[in-house]
């Protein structure tokens, strides 16, 4: 995912996607973010998720989501 990338929360019912932590509602707009890694500043954490570092529209909000439950801002 590219850093600046504006994003939505679509997460899809039946997603495999259970998340222990506050995420937005279905629909927030949100900004791709970079954070610090072991690796280096990154986008996103590796594995079979696909988590990609989200701040949200308007409270700042930021948590990783998975690459599955987003869609492109129109």
């Amino acid at each position: 995912m590219v850093e600046g990338l504006r994003v939505v929360f679509s997460p899809h019912s039946g997603s495999p996607h259970g998340y222990d932590y506050r995420v937005p509602d279905k629909g927030a707009r949100g900004t791709v973010i970079s954070s610090r890694t072991a690796e280096g500043m990154r986008t996103y954490v590796g594995g079979l998720r696909g988590l990609v570092y989200v701040e949200w529209d308007p409270d700042g909000l930021v948590c990783c989501v998975s690459i599955r439950d987003l869609t492109l801002e129109p």
